[in-house]
């Protein structure tokens, strides 16, 4: 749950209250900043959530190909 929340205050926070500080432009905090905090923050959870998933798959894929591997060897050597 940390790197959730890690995620969204850096991407949903610190990054958009920088661009809108550095903005040529005056930048209104309503709607340019907020709406653009809510797009990366959201986006930032979601790459999170996504990496974590594809993580858990491949450590099953590995997981499942090692069996195999085991289960082959050992048909192997009975012989």
């Amino acid at each position: 749950m940390k790197t959730y929340a890690s995620a969204l205050l850096i991407a949903g926070v610190i990054i958009p209250t920088l661009l809108h500080m550095a903005a040529r432009e005056a930048m209104p905090w309503w709607p340019d900043t907020v709406s653009m905090g809510i797009a990366f923050g959201a986006a930032a959870v979601a790459m999170v959530w996504q990496d974590r998933k594809d993580r858990e798959q491949r450590r099953r894929f590995w997981n499942a190909l090692r069996a195999v591997g085991e289960a082959i060897g050992r048909s192997w050597t009975s012989r």
